[in-house]
């Protein structure tokens, strides 16, 4: 039985449609609350390393000190040759953890705003998005591509949506992943992050959005069919 390990960073913020997939799928699951100090797994009792979201920003090691942990465990598990997921906060350690920059993005995009593919994306991936479909954003950085990553998805606010590592490294800016609780928990904990701008959505926008998560979802879990189950060998140091 292949293991996946999901790393938490808030409690309001957890794996939501990602748990019945890897439910579904057979894995052997842990949930690992980084908020609530636990110890992050050690590489090698792992099959896939999923990274959820958070607020707070993945270069904030002196409020944080777990995430420069956090990034070594993501580099030696690429090493290890792991698949990893990470969701927004998580799309933004891999990315960092890799070589890419973290950087501010022009606004804050939070609500439900639409994302396409790029000319780049490949054409089993592309024809998930072709319609352009409205996911949740709730984000104010954004990051630079590390080298080797392919630029799946983007959306008028942010251009990096999503990117793929070979075929087992996957960052997703945008929430594929959110529930109904996931924008409840959101909208109660971060609400200060709703002042008005040009791509920010209001609490009710944002709650009837919700209702659309479904499609969302089957989505999600075409896009994470496409990753390889098992581990491959771990690349040379």
């Amino acid at each position: 039985m292949a293991r996946a390990v999901i790393l938490q960073h808030v409690a309001f913020e957890g794996p939501a449609a990602l748990l019945p997939w890897l439910q579904q799928q057979g894995f052997d699951i842990e949930i690992v609350a980084l908020y609530d100090a636990q110890p992050l797994p050690a590489v090698g009792t792992f099959d896939w390393l999923l990274i959820l979201g958070g607020p707070m920003s993945a270069a904030d090691h002196a409020t944080y000190p777990w995430l420069a942990a956090e990034k070594t465990l993501i580099r030696d598990a690429v090493q290890h040759g792991c698949t990893v997921v990470g969701i927004c906060l998580g799309a933004q350690l891999i990315a960092t953890a890799l070589g890419g920059l973290l950087v501010p993005g022009a606004c804050r995009e939070i609500g439900w705003f639409p994302v396409q593919p790029t000319i780049d994306c490949p054409p089993d991936i592309a024809l998930l998005f072709r319609d352009m479909p409205k996911v949740l954003h709730w984000h104010s950085d954004t990051f630079t591509l590390p080298d080797g990553a392919c630029h799946l998805l983007a959306s008028e606010a942010c251009a990096n949506q999503a990117f793929l590592i070979g075929d087992r490294v996957l960052g997703l800016q945008c929430h594929l992943e959110s529930d109904a609780a996931t924008v409840a928990g959101l909208c109660g904990h971060c609400r200060d992050d709703l002042a008005p701008g040009e791509w920010v959505q209001s609490i009710s926008e944002l709650v009837a959005g919700a209702a659309q998560v479904e499609g969302l979802h089957e989505r999600l879990n075409a896009l994470l069919a496409l990753l390889p189950y098992r581990p491959a060998d771990p690349q040379p140091a």
